[in-house]
């Protein structure tokens, strides 16, 4: 009993070990990075790794006016926001019939759509940057958007399935026994129950959307569409490496996210296990 005993507590210790590990490497870049963005120039390279002595908050100012992070601001928020309003009922949609409809060549459709989690972006750069060219939407933040949208699709449609795959049969046939449509029971009875799921699939496609940067630099040359990735690139070049600035647009770039998963944590932590059960 005591071998025993003292098994568990050194495993406790470990893994709390592993965990404190996790949470510092994790933590730190994100410390760095705004306590960076508080200090002098002076300061940021006489006093690299600590914190900072006097805040300096005009950095953010300076970064926000001369990198015209507003604007850049506004079509990130768009091109995100239009996204994610076709890819969550498109996802929706087809995961519930991938998992609950039976119907003719279901299995190849899934195997089709996954295969598209497989091809990178830069293998399909040229045909997308053709294909968009050919339709009129270059330099367009709805061309944008439904690259990004396709884009998505494969793994939307691979997190909804398995979301309403872990949902029992007797919930969706209770609706349909009170009268609901095979739709209205999706709507109203097995939709809301999905909705970790939802918010598991906007934390990853909208951080991907937020910080993608290789597709909007072939799609978009026109300063004024500028997305926030594609700003910093240009903050950097026009104005030099000014490290608290540029760590000061990182920061501003970056606080979207963290407030996104601080909001939402507990529905993306639901949905991670809830998404588990079946696949």
């Amino acid at each position: 009993m005591r071998q025993r005993g003292l098994r568990g507590g050194i495993g406790r210790v470990g893994a709390y070990g592993v965990m404190a590990v996790c949470v510092v490497t994790t933590l730190f870049p994100l410390i760095w990075m705004v306590s960076g963005a508080l200090k002098s120039g002076q300061e940021f390279y006489s006093n690299i790794w600590g914190l900072p002595q006097d805040l300096t908050w005009a950095n953010f100012a300076r970064a926000w006016a001369e990198g015209g992070l507003g604007q850049k601001f506004a079509n990130s928020i768009i091109v995100t926001a239009g996204t994610m309003a076709i890819v969550l009922p498109v996802t929706s949609l087809a995961g519930y019939a991938l998992a609950s409809i039976e119907f003719p060549g279901r299995r190849a459709v899934y195997v089709y759509l996954l295969l598209g989690i497989m091809v990178p972006f830069g293998v399909i750069a040229i045909p997308v940057f053709t294909v968009v060219v050919q339709l009129g939407l270059l330099n367009t933040l709805p061309g944008l958007i439904l690259v990004y949208s396709a884009q998505s699709l494969p793994l939307g449609v691979f997190l909804m399935r398995s979301f309403f795959a872990s949902i029992p049969r007797e919930l969706e046939e209770a609706g349909l026994v009170d009268g609901c449509t095979l739709l209205g029971a999706f709507f109203r009875v097995v939709l809301p129950l999905a909705k970790p799921g939802l918010v598991t699939q906007l934390i990853f496609t909208g951080t991907t959307v937020w910080n993608e940067y290789f597709m909007a630099s072939i799609l978009l040359h026109r300063e004024a569409l500028q997305t926030l990735p594609l700003g910093l690139v240009t903050f950097t070049s026009k104005n030099g490496i000014e490290f608290p600035e540029l760590f000061a647009a990182s920061a501003i770039v970056t606080a979207p996210l963290v407030i996104l998963y601080l909001i939402a944590q507990r529905q993306f932590i639901a949905g991670l296990s809830a998404g588990a059960v079946k696949g």
